[in-house]
């Protein structure tokens, strides 16, 4: 499942996070997934729900924003949202366009809160 390794590398992340902050619980993890990403919204939440308490507190909640597609036109610098795929240029009609947002996946911030210090990163 795509998913739970996404998930996996993204607990990681935020481990390494806890651990230069000198340790905390984590609260909640903010995400962006474009639309092109793969990612299945409900998937990955099933899969941070099941791996979530092994290494945070089964508290720790994910906020996932699920961001469209957009493209710049290489022909005019037009840029737009890909809507049903049709990678062309609404403006000038060129087929020639960049992805500039909504192929990724991004770690977008980690609330810690640092007055429980005995939980945190695991070994």
């Amino acid at each position: 499942m795509h998913e739970r390794s996404l998930v996996q590398n993204l607990l990681r992340q935020v481990e390494q996070i806890v651990a230069a902050e000198g340790g905390g619980v984590v609260s909640e993890i903010r995400v962006q997934a474009g639309d092109l990403s793969g990612v299945e919204p409900l998937l990955f939440q099933m899969a941070f729900d099941d791996m979530v308490p092994a290494v945070f507190s089964a508290d720790c909640q994910l906020t996932l924003e699920v961001v469209p597609v957009t493209a710049v036109c290489s022909e005019c610098d037009h840029k737009f949202e890909i809507i049903d795929f049709q990678f062309r240029c609404p403006a000038c009609q060129a087929g020639s366009v960049q992805v500039i947002q909504g192929d990724e996946v991004k770690l977008i911030s980690v609330t810690l809160n640092s007055n429980h210090t005995r939980e945190g990163v695991t070994s």
